[in-house]
């Protein structure tokens, strides 16, 4: 950096200001990616787990359940694919829980009315047999 002696005073040499719109631009984008940092920090999530365990006493994960994580509109969305089931969460672990509270309320809702099941209930409730033991 250039450095002038002017009456005395050493003052730095200021590199040349940018126009006024191309501050604007400048200032915009980094709100933008420092909004992105600060407000997304799903960014080391993990995508998938196998889910091996539903919080209910009553019930025993047998084979472990494929968990694919998705986020929408600010949302952590937990889908368990083979059932067609969802959880939803501010974050991954709320997404999660609300997901195994949905597969058990499957699981008795299921278990209960087997015999007024259609086709896509009957594959799913197979499905939950063979994942999922009753204690």
């Amino acid at each position: 950096m250039v450095q002038a002696i002017i009456m005395g005073k050493i003052e730095k040499e200021q590199p040349p200001a940018a126009p006024p719109e191309d501050e604007a631009k400048i200032q915009h984008l980094m709100d933008d990616l420092l909004g992105r940092i600060f407000k997304s920090p799903r960014t080391e999530v993990q995508k998938e787990i196998l889910l091996g365990t539903l919080r209910d006493v009553r019930l025993k994960v047998n084979l472990p359940i494929r968990v694919k994580f998705s986020y929408e509109n600010e949302q952590v969305i937990a889908e368990a694919e083979e059932i067609n089931e969802f959880g939803f969460g501010t974050n991954s672990s709320e997404a999660l829980v609300d997901l195994q509270r949905a597969i058990s309320e499957l699981y008795f809702t299921l278990e209960k009315e087997q015999k007024r099941l259609g086709m896509d209930l009957q594959k799913v409730w197979a499905v939950l047999q063979e994942k999922i033991l009753r204690r």
